[in-house]
């Protein structure tokens, strides 16, 4: 996992998981010899076998706005890795005492679509969605070598490795699951050459164990010294164990937080961060005082031979009425017992005494995320996302010298200059929120929210997604704003209550938000063909898209009586898209229909339409697979 990578092995599961994957035969203190070699003596001990691919080096002034997510230490190679999901950009930093400054950067082209990595073994692993592959790379050598891939299940997002059990864990966010698997068992001759990646699919389904999950899987934390991974919702509260031999879900806790963005062990204790959205009236005084949004970190017990193996134990604000904390993210427990948090949108880093008081708040950039750790030399790295820029903090959480620049020779344009707005807490009242406070990764949460959008209060409404939004004309539940920028412009000042608002920064959110897509459908539209192309049949005659109208937006233009109304007796509503309406935790304007199967049979909509269960069945169906 990015965020909080496990210490390398001591045993040899790391090196039985290589050999799977088509590693090199190289053992760990090879790898360690290697920390301090020159770029010369790495060309020369390039792997023998054939397989290996030589990646393709990104020169530091390649027109790229480079936008680091994902950051590891790997103690093999003394380095820090990072990797930019969306340019497909892998970046490699390591010491360099014989020159000013004393980090050298090298940049590589992965390609596919890479979604996080992890380091395990003698390996760098990385999860590619677009490929549905898990890739194996040598950083160790110069230049680095991608070493063969295997197929996973589809959309893979999250990556973590235990040491505990050689379990290796791949989350899939929008498949909502888990796959497992194992390297624990002697790898054969035939397994170690890395021409026999490609396996059949009978062998992978032996090897892979994939669980469903009752949410969308985000960050993924394995427990220190048993076989259980602790998985935490993507956008909303829920976190569970689940056993990694078997796949089985242990225990949940549903939290009433969401946007789980960092998770770690302390003291045989998970703390979380997280944000919590009361339906509170978006007011200047509401915000100040945190009764619209909390920014936290939660303090939860697990201990798996009780019942409930979970327990909320504690919660702890970290903004003050004037100074806010918006979407805290990366956290780290330092040997003193104190906590560090990075608040990205406020960008600050916070210390936290043990009884997680905040006792201090630095300045760190624009959007710091992860930290990440050195063990070997007890110190952290910090980075800041918004920047591409990596900080280097002492073993108390210091910081130390200038920040290591990585930014390549792009020039941000509107999108990238919106993305920046679109995490900033400067937009807010008090730093106590951002726009992706409420739209986690862009997506809903399954929160209400009173935010005048209806030009009242009172009748708080459900937190829309904005993936896909672009299309989603005219905005806003009641369907009051005819333009994008009408809508944020409206947002900026009512809901976050921003101090400035100027035209070109609508202009650039505005363009920040036309990048993002739908997200993909739940249900894998080539499995059951027969049963959606009924639904969608049934969709046609019962008249669906009179209102959705396909095939390319699923919504329309108008508004619609749809005989559900709010608290003030408002009928008429904006359909939102069903563009990946699978995706989403909740239905209609307030909630009320927990699944599509409610909003259908408990609510009768459309008004009027009345189905037998095998036509229900297929109806969702088809909507599942948009």
């Amino acid at each position: 996992m990015s965020h909080d990578s496990p210490n390398r092995a001591e045993s040899c599961f790391g090196d039985k998981l290589a050999a799977q994957f088509g590693q090199s035969d190289r053992t760990q203190s090879d790898s360690e010899s290697r920390t301090t070699l020159s770029q010369s003596q790495r060309q020369s001990e390039r792997p023998s076998h054939t397989t290996a691919a030589e990646l393709e080096q990104v020169p530091t002034t390649a027109p790229i706005v480079h936008h680091p997510d994902r950051m590891i230490w790997d103690e093999a190679t003394g380095q820090f890795v990072l990797l930019d999901t969306r340019n497909a950009v892998l970046t490699l930093v390591h010491p360099d005492e014989d020159q000013e400054p004393a980090w050298s950067r090298s940049h590589w082209s992965l390609g596919g679509r890479p979604t996080d990595l992890a380091n395990w073994g003698s390996a760098i692993l990385i999860v590619d969605e677009a490929a549905a592959r898990l890739r194996t790379l040598d950083v160790a050598v110069w230049p680095p070598q991608e070493l063969g891939s295997r197929p996973i299940a589809r959309l893979p997002s999250r990556l973590a490795a235990s040491t505990t059990d050689g379990t290796l864990m791949v989350a899939h966010r929008w498949n909502w699951s888990l796959s497992l698997m194992h390297a624990d068992g002697a790898a054969s001759e035939a397994e170690e050459d890395a021409a026999r990646i490609q396996r059949s699919a009978t062998d992978r389904a032996r090897e892979f164990v994939d669980v469903q999950l009752p949410f969308p899987p985000g960050l993924l934390l394995p427990h220190p010294g048993l076989p259980i991974v602790i998985v935490a919702d993507a956008f909303q509260g829920n976190v569970c164990a689940v056993q990694t031999y078997t796949g089985e879900v242990l225990g949940r806790i549903e939290l009433p937080v969401h946007g789980i963005r960092g998770m770690i062990w302390r003291d045989g204790l998970l703390l979380l961060t997280c944000q919590q959205l009361h339906a509170e009236p978006t007011t200047a005084e509401n915000i100040a005082s945190g009764n619209v949004i909390e920014n936290l970190v939660a303090e939860v017990e697990f201990d798996p031979a009780k019942s409930p193996m979970f327990r909320y134990r504690h919660r702890q604000e970290l903004g003050l009425p004037s100074h806010g904390a918006a979407d805290p993210s990366g956290i780290a427990a330092l040997s003193s017992g104190e906590v560090l948090i990075a608040a990205a949108g406020k960008n600050e880093l916070l210390r936290l005494s043990p009884s997680l008081q905040v006792v201090s708040r630095l300045q760190a950039g624009q959007h710091p995320t992860v930290l990440a750790q050195d063990h070997a030399r007890d110190r952290w790295f910090l980075l800041e996302q918004g920047r591409a820029k990596v900080r280097l903090l002492d073993a108390s959480g210091q910081m130390q010298d200038a920040a290591i620049d990585l930014r390549l020779g792009g020039t941000p344009g509107p999108a990238d200059r919106g993305e920046d707005l679109f995490f900033a807490a400067n937009r807010s009242q008090f730093g106590w929120m951002t726009c992706a406070s409420c739209h986690v990764d862009g997506h809903a949460i399954g929160r209400l929210a009173d935010t005048f959008g209806d030009g009242t209060t009172g009748a708080p409404k459900a937190v829309l997604s904005l993936l896909g939004g672009r299309d989603a004309n005219p905005w806003g539940w009641t369907g009051n704003m005819q333009t994008l920028h009408g809508q944020i412009f409206k947002s900026l000042g009512t809901t976050m209550h921003s101090p400035v608002v100027s035209a070109r920064e609508v202009n650039d959110l505005a363009a920040y938000l036309h990048t993002l897509t739908p997200p993909p459908p739940r249900r894998d539209p080539d499995n059951g063909v027969d049963l959606i192309a009924r639904g969608r049949q049934l969709f046609e005659s019962q008249g669906c898209q009179r209102c959705h109208i396909p095939p390319l937006t699923y919504t329309s233009d108008l508004t619609y009586d749809v005989s559900l109304p709010d608290e003030h007796g408002h009928r008429k509503f904006n359909p939102p898209s069903l563009r990946g309406v699978s995706q989403r935790r909740g239905y209609l304007h307030d909630l009320r229909a927990p699944t599509l199967e409610s909003v259908l049979h408990d609510w009768a909509h459309p008004a009027g339409v009345t189905m037998i269960d095998s036509d229900l069945q297929a109806l969702v169906s088809f909507l599942e697979s948009l």
